[in-house]
């Protein structure tokens, strides 16, 4: 599902409600949903993202919060990678 890579930092266990990835976006995430809510904080690159039918430039320091169930997806701008942590309240279905 597009070009990018990520890794775990943590990922809830039973009993607890946060996992937290890190991304590096070197294209496209393609429009997705999960099940429970996300929260994305850019720390690298510029590029814009998508959020139900709103669309917002990133840049280092941007964070969005999308609520579970809505259609969402990055772009990266220019050839420096997007990178950015995503913190879900649950385990999201990936």
């Amino acid at each position: 599902m597009g070009d990018f890579r990520r890794w775990y930092l943590s990922k809830a266990e039973q009993g607890h409600q946060l996992a937290m990835r890190y991304v590096e976006l070197t294209g496209i995430v393609t429009p997705h949903t999960h099940d429970v809510e996300e929260t994305i904080f850019y720390i690298e690159g510029k590029g814009s993202a998508r959020v139900g039918e709103k669309e917002v430039r990133v840049k280092p320091g941007t964070m969005i919060v999308i609520p579970p169930g809505t259609v969402h997806s990055s772009i990266r701008e220019g050839f420096e990678p997007l990178r950015y942590l995503a913190i879900f309240v649950g385990n999201p279905d990936l």
